[in-house]
This record gives structure tokens, sequence and C-alpha cells, in this order.
């Protein structure tokens, strides 16, 4: 049997011909190899003329040498960061379910009637119980003035009165703990004065003074203590929801060997690398030969690991 040899453009034709009668899929596929090769050679050149313009490094307390073992550690460290993260998200978007349910509840147990019926009452009661206050304070102003009056017009006499002679000693304590500084004694001095004053001071006396005019305090009804307690429990989800995300930081340095300025600028440096270099950012530039040429080989396993950090 003779041997039969190609001329190289029937040759060609062949492989074209080949390359037509594919199937739609693997003439993409073959597309899909052509691209691809054709970035890796771009990409080398590129690589090629960004270690022509590496800057050598200071290596000191902040900046230090990013060899293969630390490398190791720190890509361990964020791919256990990122699942850590994957895991904060999951919990956080559970929890802003939570609030979104809590909210709804919140909504759906008000009630328009019983909120305008209370929030006028209250208006009315606040407006009648200031009154109350006021009318208080006038009675002691008076009868402070009395009582200076009567001071001024039987000084000796004055003396011997049981209440004059309370609200001298008040005084006097008032004055020694105002000399030494005392705040809790003037406050206690004040809250005595007060009291032989006959003043309204606390809410809860000026609640019982206000009742024969202005009748009891109004009560929430129970749709609106039912809406904030929901409303309160949707707040305090969502401020733990959002502690929970702000707690995430990057590596620390104890986990990788490091200080914690170390790591960060470790960080910097790798990431500076995976963005691009660039002329007008020393960092993106500031490696050693050896420092660069371990980044290049482990690119691919470093941006998955570092995407999102």
């Amino acid at each position: 049997m003779s041997a039969v040899t190609c001329s190289r453009p029937y040759a060609r034709i062949v492989m074209l011909t080949a390359l037509v009668m594919l199937p739609v899929p693997a003439r993409a596929q073959l597309g899909a190899l052509r691209r691809a090769a054709g970035k890796a050679v771009e990409q080398k050149a590129e690589d090629r003329s960004n270690a022509a313009m590496l800057i050598a490094p200071t290596f000191d307390a902040t900046t230090i040498e990013i060899t293969p073992e630390r490398l190791d550690r720190y890509t361990a460290a964020m791919l256990r960061l990122k699942s850590q993260r994957a895991e904060m998200q999951r919990r956080y978007e559970s929890m802003q379910t939570q609030v979104n349910a809590l909210t709804d509840s919140a909504r759906a147990s008000d009630n328009d009637l019983d909120r305008n019926t209370f929030e006028r009452r209250s208006t009315a009661y606040g407006e009648c119980r200031s009154g109350v206050q006021q009318a208080a304070d006038a009675t002691v102003e008076r009868k402070q003035q009395e009582m200076m009056a009567r001071m001024q017009r039987d000084p000796v006499g004055s003396q011997n009165d049981p209440k004059v002679k309370e609200l001298m000693a008040v005084m006097q304590a008032m004055g020694a703990a105002q000399q030494s500084g005392d705040e809790a004694a003037i406050k206690r001095a004040q809250d005595n004065l007060m009291r032989l004053a006959g003043a309204v001071t606390d809410s809860a006396s000026l609640d019982r003074a206000a009742v024969a005019k202005c009748g009891a305090r109004p009560v929430k009804p129970a749709s609106m203590v039912r809406s904030e307690a929901f409303q309160a429990r949707a707040d305090s989800t969502r401020s733990a929801a959002n502690a929970l995300m702000s707690s995430s930081g990057g590596v620390k340095g104890n986990e990788v060997g490091m200080t914690d300025l170390q790591a960060h600028m470790f960080w910097e440096r790798i990431m500076s690398m995976l963005n691009g270099m660039r002329q007008d950012a020393l960092i993106t530039r500031t490696f050693t030969k050896a420092e660069y040429d371990l980044l290049v080989a482990r690119r691919g396993e470093l941006r998955s690991a570092f995407s999102g950090g």
C-alpha cells in the first residue's frame, strides 16, 4: 500500500473543513480557548513589563518581606475570614428578616383610633397637670414671701418657730455642703429645702396633686403597648445586626504571627499588586523580584482568597 503525502495547502484545507463541521458548542469552546491563550500571552508580557518597574522595598517594623511561609499563613487566614464573613452575612440577613417581621407586627398591632384618643387625652392631661404645677409653685413662692416677711417683722419671735428653726438648720447644712463641695449633701439639702417649702418636686407627687383637678394620668391602650413592644424588639434586633456587620474587621496580627500594623501592611501590599501596578502609586510597585515572582505565581489563588477582603 503506497504512502499518501499531502501538501501544506491541502492540510490547511482539511483542517478548516474539520473545524467547519464541528458542532457550534465545540467551535465556541475552541474560540474561548484561543481568547484565553491570547490573554495569557498578554498577561505574561505585562508581568515582564511590571517586573522591570519594581522598586526595592525597605523592610522594617511595619513592612515585612512576603515569603512563601507568611503568604501561606495569611492566605489561610483570609479564607477563614471569608468563611466567617459569609456566615455573618447569612446571620445578618436572617436578623433583617426578623426586623421586617417585627416591624410588620408593630404596624398590624397599631390602632389609629386608640392612638389618637390616647394622644388627645395625654395632651389635655399634660396641660392640666402643668397648670397644677404652676399653682403649686405660686403657693410655695407665696409661703416663702410670708415667712420672710414674718422674720423681718419679728426677728426674735420667729426664731422660736419650729419651721423657721428647721429652715435655718437646712440653710446651714446647705452652706456647709457647698463649702466642702459635697454634691450628695448639696442635693439632700436642696430636697429638704423644697420639702419645707411645700414644693412638689417629683412626677409621682405631682400626679397625686393633679388627680382632683385633672383625673388620673391616661393609660396606654393595649394596642399601643403591643405595637411599641414589637417596635422595640425590631429596633433592638436591627442594632444587633448592624453591630454584627461592623465587627467584621481584617486579619488580626496574632493570627498570622505579625503585629496588627504588619498584618495590615501585608494586606495592603498584596492587594496593590492584585489591583495592578500604577506609575503614580509607589506601593503598587514596591516589591523585591522574589516577592513579585511569588505573587505572580500564586495570583489566581490570591485573587480567590482576597476577593471581597
